[in-house]
This record gives structure tokens, sequence and C-alpha cells, in this order.
């Protein structure tokens, strides 16, 4: 297997805005709940755990796991929005870019092809790496809707990708998911719970990293 493309999760791996993210849905959440600050903690741990759902998810869950409450489409588009407007002023900050990654992206951008696919809304996504001024590294910057799994389906076959020849860099259990029903190596990053879970497919930092050899191993040992 030859490494040909590189996926980067956005939130989390090329840039840090969890904890914005994290206060954003609960302001959200006090602004039309009577959630107590037991149930927002239990968010809390839900929104790091799970870095790669999307907002639209992670809405959901937190009306109906946690509040045990039914909530419509209809609310949970409203309650984006809303969302987004929250962290809007936060979120347009250069301050939050993974400069060690953003080293490696440079070094590396004539060697691979890379991609971003997110959890992030799509528009707001795509305005803020033009924002950001990291556009030009990337063929193509994915995210939601539709589903993370879906999206690396999606640029399989647009762009002709084979599975073996690709990798996710991700930040949670659900992008190993997503680069496992693609059939699309995962390597961990930026997160504990993933060290554990795949000590042998974890980046502890780009300085020095053999992408490729990792790549490969982890490839052996996912598939």
């Amino acid at each position: 297997m030859t490494l040909k493309v590189v996926v980067w999760d956005f939130d989390g791996v090329v840039f840090n805005s969890m904890h914005l993210k994290g206060e954003g849905f609960k302001e959200l959440f006090r602004r039309h709940t009577k959630a107590d600050e037991a149930a927002l903690k239990v968010f809390e741990d839900y929104h790091y755990a799970n870095g790669g759902v999307s907002r639209f998810d992670k809405i959901a869950h937190f009306y109906t796991q946690i509040l045990k409450k039914t909530i419509d489409a209809d609310k949970i588009h409203a309650l984006v929005e809303e969302f987004g407007q929250i962290i809007s002023k936060d979120l347009f900050s250069r301050e939050h870019l993974n400069l060690e990654v953003l080293d490696f992206i440079k070094t590396n951008d004539e060697k691979y092809i890379f991609h971003i696919a997110s959890a992030a809304l799509h528009t707001e996504l795509q305005v803020l790496c033009e924002f950001l001024g990291i556009l030009p590294y990337f063929k193509s910057v994915e995210g939601t809707p539709p589903a993370k799994a879906k999206i690396l389906a999606n640029m399989c076959a647009k762009h002709g990708y084979k599975s073996g020849e690709m990798v996710l860099i991700g930040d949670s259990k659900s992008d190993y998911e997503s680069a496992r029903a693609n059939q699309i190596a995962f390597l961990g990053y930026n997160n504990p719970t993933l060290k554990e879970l795949l000590p042998s497919a974890y980046i502890q930092t780009f300085e020095g990293l053999d992408l490729e050899k990792l790549t490969q191993k982890a490839y052996l040992d996912q598939f």
C-alpha cells in the first residue's frame, strides 16, 4: 500500500475549538431548557468524547437521551442556527489553529493529497477555512450534513480513491468508526481514550512523524 490521500478531521486536529463549542452548547441549553448543572456536565462529557458527531446529533442527544424529551427536526435546525450565532463571535480566530499540524500539512503539501472531513456544519466550515487562509492546502473541505462516513464514501466515489491508499486522522471514536465503515486506515490524535483503544495507531506528535509507515501498520492491524 502506498499512502496517497490524507483526510483530516477538523475540530480537535487542525483546529482547536472543542472548548469554545462546549461552552456554546451549554449557553444554548441554558437559554431553552431548565437543565441543571449535572445534566450539562453529562452533556459536556459526551461532547468531548464524541468530536466527530454533528451538532444536529448532539442537540438531539441532549434532549432525547439526557433530558428524556422529544424534539422535532424543525426545532433542532433552529437550535443549530442559534448555536452557530453563539459561537461565531469567538470562532473566527487563527489562535485556534493547531500549528504543529499546520506545519506538517505545509511541509507535505506536495507529497500527499489532503482533504478535510468534519462534523462541523458545511457552510460554516467553508467560510471558516477561507478566513483562516488554509483552503489552498486541501483538495476539498467537507462538513455535515451528511455524516462523516458518507462524506468519506462520497470522496472515494468522486475522486476514484482506493481505500487502501487513504488514512483518516481524527480525535474521536466516531471518526474511527467512520473510517472502518469505508475500510480506510485510521490514526488517532489528541484524545487519551483513542491512545488506549489504538496504541499502535496513535500520533503523539507530528514532529519527525513517518506517516506512511504508521498508516501501513494501522491498516494491517485494522483490516
